[in-house]
């Protein structure tokens, strides 16, 4: 097999002084960690290298079956030979062509499958850092993208995590977060640095991980909003005695209500703290304090804003200070992350949506950030999302679907609140109590357009024809077969 280069080594000697938390309780140091990931993987790959299928330095390897500490098991076993992960988490689509034009091997159950040729220039982009990982992005706004890491990247990341949210040795930490995701791992990672006592779940059970935050178990815990939500609630039907110790919260991939915020500190007796960052560059902007709705913090050490300067509302682009591999034209280190914002006086960023959130619809542009905030104020409603949707009689008309999520909303107010913001109105309101989501706990907008589809989401009477877009009409029976 290969051997590691100097920046995999470096990446697996800040994970030195952690230690490791398994699913019997049991804590585990890294050395011993260590050394059962690479007799794991040398395992793996015995079979193929006794075929002349030998593992080249540099190559991909698939990661498409596993979470918590199997999954990070592999990602250490594949540095330490020199193999760089591509991390497809569960519920991804292994087996779709950009994912197989990027992959050398794939790791399934206890061995790997051989899958192409490899080739050193298609994972080597010209550049200073090293290609360490893959991620891929949530798909949130879009199909999902490969998003390649490097090692300076991630030791950066990991050093920034450990100066903004003062990580300390010994800290018990639970990382609920999906480590599939750029989020969670790149949090692991500052946990790792600064030598923590780290738990990685490989299944969220909400129950049982309320008791351990009420029990006192855990010092730090890494989650999304919508596991918040889930704890929340949790917590709230448990009987256990509540002696919580936490004393950070960090919650990403995706925006935090004020209403969460003041639920999980009246429950937990711990704010839950901010994050912010794309799956290309990693986290770049947080607080350990609860900030007001849409509001992301400061930048992390090391991170300039570019863009916006005091008081005018423009796209947030970032110098990093290293290499952004995702890159289309060659690595640079500074990254346009797709989302409006404001700079306010204290230094903090306010989100104003994404830039690309107006929607095409029939050649008609439709502001989708506005209809969803509209949407927003009416009780009941904790999410919102926008479709353009295909007809099902006209292959080249399309309609907008909103979509909410919630319980307990009221038909009326909803149509009243999408009515009153003016402009062109959807062809299509639906509500569902839970939306489906992404690993990374984002709104998966495939699911939510079959939901529509199928009735699975309930459909409600949308305003009157007076507000709606010039020659629209609602389809009787729409069919899924676009979404943009």
């Amino acid at each position: 097999m290969g051997r590691p280069e100097v920046g995999f080594t470096e990446l697996s000697d800040a994970f030195s002084e952690t230690r490791f938390e398994e699913s019997d309780g049991a804590v585990v140091g890294f050395a011993s960690f260590q050394a059962a990931a690479a007799h794991a993987t040398a395992a793996a790959f015995a079979a193929g290298e006794t075929r002349g299928h030998r593992l080249e330095p540099g190559a991909t390897v698939l990661l498409a079956e596993d979470t918590g500490l199997p999954l990070l098991s592999k990602i250490i076993g594949l540095w330490d030979v020199g193999a760089i992960p591509l991390v497809a988490p569960i519920g991804a689509s292994p087996a779709s062509e950009t994912l197989m034009d990027q992959t050398d091997w794939r790791w399934e159950g206890e061995g790997l499958v051989r899958l192409g040729e490899h080739d050193s220039a298609r994972v080597r982009p010209e550049g200073a850092d090293s290609l360490a990982i893959i991620h891929l992005t949530s798909g949130s706004t879009g199909a999902p993208k490969l998003a390649p890491r490097g090692v300076t990247s991630l030791l950066d990341e990991a050093s920034r995590y450990r100066a903004r949210y003062g990580f300390r040795p010994g800290d018990r930490a639970l990382v609920a977060a999906p480590i599939g995701h750029s989020f969670g791992f790149g949090a692991l990672l500052g946990l790792a640095a600064s030598g923590a006592i780290i738990r990685v779940p490989s299944v969220f059970n909400a129950r049982r991980l309320a008791r351990a935050l009420l029990a006192g178990c855990y010092a730090v815990i890494i989650l999304t909003a919508p596991m918040a939500r889930l704890l929340v609630a949790a917590a709230r039907r448990s009987d256990a005695p509540a002696a919580p110790a936490l004393r950070l919260a960090i919650a990403g991939a995706g925006p935090v209500s004020d209403a969460l915020s003041a639920n999980f500190a009246a429950m937990f007796g711990c704010p839950l703290g901010r994050n912010y960052g794309c799956s290309e560059t990693g986290a770049t902007f947080g607080d350990a304090a609860a900030l007001p709705e849409g509001v992301i913090g400061r930048p992390f050490d090391g991170v300039r804003v570019l863009s916006p300067s005091g008081g005018e509302t423009a796209e947030l682009v970032l110098d990093l200070g290293h290499a952004v591999l995702a890159n289309t034209e060659r690595p640079l280190s500074i990254w346009r992350s797709g989302d409006n914002a404001r700079r306010l006086p204290d230094g903090t960023i306010r989100l104003l949506g994404r830039r690309d959130a107006r929607l095409k619809v029939n050649g008609q542009t439709i502001d989708a950030d506005s209809l969803t905030k509209a949407v927003g104020t009416v009780p009941g409603v904790s999410d919102a999302v926008t479709l353009v949707l295909q007809a099902p009689s006209a292959a080249d008309r399309d309609y907008l679907a909103l979509v909410c999520e919630g319980d307990g909303i009221a038909p009326d107010q909803l149509t009243a609140a999408v009515a009153e913001r003016g402009g062109p109105m959807p062809q299509a309101i639906a509500t569902l109590k839970r939306f489906p989501r992404t690993a990374a706990g984002k709104p998966d907008r495939a699911a939510l357009a079959a939901a529509v589809v199928s009735g699975k989401a309930r459909r409600i009477a949308c305003p009157s024809a007076e507000h709606r877009q010039p020659n629209a009409r609602l389809p009787d029976d729409p069919v899924p077969a676009g979404i943009k």
